[in-house]
């Protein structure tokens, strides 16, 4: 496929906290003719029942993910995309793995303010999970698999991926493209500052997406989001949309 990609290689594209990596199957439908392998992983604990996140760990996901990284590098250099928690775990690869060329976020989750998330450690025993209801697409026609309730011990090892990845941003020096929900509001705001904040990549262009919610790779703009990468990994123009560092 694609021999004329600047990442002729591969790509793996990572699903979100709670979600499943059918977020992810229209993106690397997308991607596959420019690359030479695709991989979407499932992170441990995702895609069968919600309890199943009660005795995972945040190293689990990062072996997880790794290991898909190591899988398809043999192919080429390596496209990391990570969508909301995925994109944590895409800028941890990046950080780490020699083989990753280039980075893409969608709507990256690395920090939250919320007064109770210092009290996870007890709260957890107290309150074992919670609802999670929030919806996430807004195109009514997508068809959005994820897990309805969320254990709190879950959460809590997602905050120590972040604790893990945020120190690590300086050695991010790949080209970066983020999308970023604006119904994701200043919460999604944050984690996108902390990231051009942190990472030294003398590229990074951020694509503002007006009309999808968090999983934005099934929504309004998921078209958008494929073109611009697409442009991104081969070199090609891409619509004027972006923001850059």
């Amino acid at each position: 496929m694609g021999v004329t990609a600047r990442v002729a290689g591969g790509a793996v594209l990572l699903h979100g906290f709670a979600g499943s990596p059918s977020s992810m199957h229209p993106f690397a439908r997308a991607l596959a003719p420019h690359v030479r392998r695709v991989a979407v992983p499932v992170l441990r604990g995702h895609d069968t029942r919600w309890s199943d996140l009660r005795a995972v760990s945040w190293r689990d996901w990062c072996d997880d993910a790794r290991a898909a990284v190591d899988d398809v590098a043999g192919a080429g250099p390596v496209a990391v995309v990570g969508l909301s928690m995925g994109g944590a775990l895409a800028l941890r690869l990046a950080a780490t793995h020699p083989a990753v060329s280039h980075v893409v976020l969608v709507n990256p989750s690395i920090t939250m303010r919320n007064p109770l998330l210092p009290l996870l450690p007890v709260l957890r025993h107290v309150v074992p999970s919670i609802a999670n209801e929030r919806p996430q697409v807004r195109d009514p026609s997508a068809r959005y698999a994820g897990y309805r309730r969320i254990p709190l011990a879950a959460v809590q090892q997602m905050t120590r991926l972040w604790a893990d990845v945020r120190p690590r941003l300086p050695a991010v020096t790949q080209p970066i493209r983020v999308f970023r929900s604006l119904a994701d509001g200043p919460a999604g705001l944050r984690s996108v500052e902390v990231i051009r904040q942190g990472v030294r990549s003398a590229d990074l262009v951020e694509v503002p997406l007006a009309r999808s919610g968090h999983v934005a790779t099934l929504d309004h703009d998921a078209e958008l989001i494929f073109a611009h990468t697409t442009a991104f990994l081969t070199g090609r123009p891409a619509p004027p949309t972006g923001r850059s560092a």
